[in-house]
C-alpha cells in the first residue's frame, strides 16, 4: 500500500507494464483491479475526485476477494491539480478525509 513512481521516456511501456501486472492478478476473478486516469493539462480537480471515488468503490469490492486495486495517474506532471494528486498519493486523503 505504498505509493510507487514509475519514470521513463514516453512510449517505453510504463502503462503497459502496469496493465499487464494487474491483469495477472485478475485472470481467475473477472474483476477490475486498475483504475487509470490519463492526466492532461485540462484535467481538473473534479475529474480527479471522480476517479479516486471510483477507485475506492472498486477497492472495497476487490478487498472482499483479497485483490489489490491500483489507482494510476498517467502523465501526472501535466496538470495544475498537483496539490490534490499529492494529497491523494502521499497523504492518503481526499480534501482532508482519509481514504480507506
Amino acid at each position: 500500500s505504498s505509493p510507487v513512481i514509475m519514470m521513463g521516456e514516453t512510449g517505453c511501456g510504463k502503462t503497459r507494464l502496469l496493465r499487464y501486472l494487474c491483469d495477472l492478478q485478475t485472470k481467475a476473478f473477472k474483476t477490475k483491479t486498475l483504475v487509470c486516469l490519463k492526466v492532461h493539462g485540462g484535467t481538473d480537480e473534479e475529474r480527479i475526485i471522480q476517479e479516486v471515488e471510483k477507485a475506492i468503490e472498486q477497492a472495497e469490492k476487490n478487498k472482499k476477494i483479497n485483490l489489490y486495486t491500483v489507482l494510476f495517474f498517467d502523465e501526472v506532471n501535466t496538470t495544475e491539480a498537483l496539490g490534490l494528486i499529492k494529497e491523494v498519493i502521499c497523504d492518503r486523503t481526499l480534501y482532508g478525509k482519509p481514504i480507506p
